[in-house]
């Protein structure tokens, strides 16, 4: 009975050390030639007069192009990192993720305004 419960926990510590191994691996190849796709449309976009936000609207319209870029850059860095379960990769995930979050409320804010300037035109 004592065997079985050592063997147990012996089979248990293989399991999570392959686990671990595996997480600590890397990406997978698809996952890291993404990031470099997803980093080439960014800096197309930034170099690129038509915008999501006008560069013509002071901060906002500047915002949206350092957002793009930067949020390609924490992704490359992301997948290329090669310890997947470090605490620097899984805050640059948490920070990618933001800053997509507030690249669509930027889009959202300017497309609201914009929606409320036609308004305003078209009744006056």
């Amino acid at each position: 009975m004592a065997d079985k419960i050592i063997e147990d926990v012996e089979v248990l510590d293989v399991k999570d050390m392959e686990r671990n191994q595996r997480e600590r691996r890397g990406a997978p190849v698809v996952w890291k030639a993404l990031s470099i796709i997803v980093a080439l449309v960014a800096a197309a976009y930034t170099a690129s007069p038509i915008d999501a936000v006008p560069d013509a609207i002071p901060v906002l319209g500047w915002l949206d192009d350092i957002g793009f870029v930067l949020m390609a850059a924490l992704n490359v860095y992301q997948q290329f990192a090669k310890d997947q379960n470090s605490t620097m990769v899984k805050l640059i995930r948490y920070t990618k993720w933001m800053l997509v979050a507030l690249i669509i409320l930027a889009g959202v804010v300017v497309g609201g305004l914009i929606t409320l300037i036609i308004h305003l035109v078209m009744q006056a």
